[in-house]
């Protein structure tokens, strides 16, 4: 088991972690902040699943989108990327050079095995990015903008560790990887089209492990049910979501006064033989799913 991820495979040569450069000189762009590609502008937007820090298979999948064309890309979460006790430093480095080379800018959600403390830490700037490096920023759980030209979408990232007894508070978990009122309140009544997130809306997205005491799967519901509540209050049409370490793409209802139809979409984790990829065309909301060597999935 990583502490990064409750995760059943190790990936060659390990996980790969990241912390936070003193100054951002270190990782800055050779051109400027204006090579940066906006989800506003994006003609196409590449997801991710759970990474875990596992740089190999992130700059794997980076590789397969440019070489599609795409040049921004959404991580739903446990980045795994700047994590404590690791010289993430060098890892964000060496991401943000691949995401150069590519011409590609990343954005992520925080999921529950994220560094919390570390990533809040950055501040937001005006359209609400949080850049922990030149070509990587992350998006503020209720973060909403405009994607396709005619298409909103926000974040709520965040999720509940069904693992939260084999770890230790503020060392290798933090409470605040919980969706909170606060978060929902963040995120607003506005409908959007596209919600990307940690948590899926789906309910028994898998099913129950007997190695999780019962109290720990309760709290594990609990992030679940206020994704939910995220969901009743936007109505998007699509969502987006990792965590599960599994594939799903499935119509949603809700028992709401006006019907309520979503379409959930669960990406897996990183690996191989994995559907943890996924392109969104944000003019047409339309979805094509792939493994990470590009091997297009029905």
């Amino acid at each position: 088991m990583s502490k990064r991820g409750f995760t059943l495979e190790v990936p060659p040569g390990g996980f790969h972690p990241m912390p936070f450069p003193k100054n951002l000189r270190s990782s800055s762009s050779p051109t400027g902040v204006q090579d940066r590609v906006s989800l506003e502008d994006a003609d196409l937007i590449g997801v991710m699943g759970d990474i875990h820090g596992d740089l190999i298979h992130a700059l794997q999948v980076l590789r397969i989108f440019a070489d599609r064309g795409i040049r921004t890309v959404i991580q739903l979460g446990d980045f795994g990327v700047i994590w404590p006790g690791e010289n993430w430093q060098v890892s964000l480095r060496d991401l943000s050079r691949a995401l150069t080379r590519n011409k590609q800018t990343l954005y992520f959600v925080d999921g529950n095995h994220d560094y919390h403390p570390r990533i809040l830490g950055y501040p937001i700037d005006e359209k609400g990015y949080r850049w922990v490096s030149w070509n990587v920023a992350h998006l503020p759980r209720g973060f909403r903008t405009q994607v396709g030209k005619s298409h909103a979408l926000a974040a709520l990232g965040g999720a509940n560790s069904t693992d939260r007894d084999l770890r230790s508070e503020n060392v290798d978990w933090w409470p605040t990887e919980q969706i909170s009122g606060d978060d929902l309140t963040a995120l607003g009544t506005k409908p959007v089209d596209v919600l990307v997130g940690h948590e899926s809306p789906i309910q028994y997205v898998r099913d129950p492990d007997p190695r999780v005491p019962p109290e720990i799967m309760e709290y594990a519901r609990q992030s679940n049910e206020m994704f939910r509540r995220a969901v009743v209050q936007t109505r998007p049409q699509i969502t987006f979501g990792g965590h599960y370490h599994l594939h799903r793409d499935q119509i949603e209802e809700f028992p709401t006064p006006t019907p309520l139809r979503v379409r959930s979409v669960v990406l897996d984790m990183n690996g191989n033989d994995r559907v943890s990829q996924a392109i969104l065309d944000p003019k047409t909301l339309e979805i094509e799913f792939l493994l990470r060597n590009g091997t297009l999935v029905p």
